[in-house]
């Protein structure tokens, strides 16, 4: 299957068949999961392969009791390092300056006053486990499979679910499978209104 049509015929599926997925193909979704950039190259996206029954079942419940996310044969626990804190850098740290330019110094200042330090790591880590998930949802849409990424979650209830270390957080979960429903079709704005040239 060629990368566009994979693209176009991802679909989010919140049901699945019971039927495994060979070891060759979860693989295959790592490797396509560890290709992602990471700012710095980093690397600092970790990912879970769930198929203990009761585990998955504890997830779903950790993601507000959506009990279908058990029903996949595979939830992967799409995982960040949240050791990196903006409040311990240098004035001088590239990371610092980075976060500075992109969301204002007096911003990234008032989130360095928060005590709940865990918390404003997870906030600035979020969108690093994004890519890797995606990565892994087309490489199930070219197996004909599909899945549905979960950012409704207790991260902290996951975290200790998966018996994570401190440094690591669960902030998203992926269920993959092959599909048990067809969902209708999609709605999409036209090119020209999702885009601009020049300015």
């Amino acid at each position: 299957m060629e990368l566009l049509e994979a693209i176009k015929t991802r679909r989010s599926v919140r049901k699945f068949k019971d039927i495994p997925i060979p070891d060759d193909i979860i693989r295959e979704m790592l490797e396509a999961a560890r290709s992602v950039p990471t700012p710095g190259n980093a690397q600092g996206n970790v990912i879970g392969i769930v198929k203990d029954k009761t585990l998955k079942m504890q997830l779903a419940e950790a993601a507000g009791n959506q009990m279908w996310i058990a029903s996949a044969p595979v939830v992967f626990a799409l995982c960040a390092d949240i050791s990196w804190d903006l409040k311990d850098q240098p004035d001088d740290d590239f990371g610092l300056a980075v976060n500075y330019l992109r969301f204002g110094k007096e911003f990234v200042q008032f989130t360095n006053q928060c005590p709940d330090r865990r918390t404003m790591n997870k906030l600035f880590a979020n969108g690093g486990p994004c890519l890797p998930g995606e990565h892994i949802f087309l490489t199930a849409v070219t197996h004909g499979m599909s899945a549905c990424i979960i950012g409704y979650l207790d991260t902290e209830k996951a975290s200790k679910i998966l018996n994570l270390p401190k440094y690591l957080s669960c902030l998203f979960l992926l269920p993959v499978g092959f599909a048990d429903e067809m969902p209708g079709k999609k709605s999409l704005k036209n090119i020209d209104e999702i885009s601009f040239y020049d300015r």
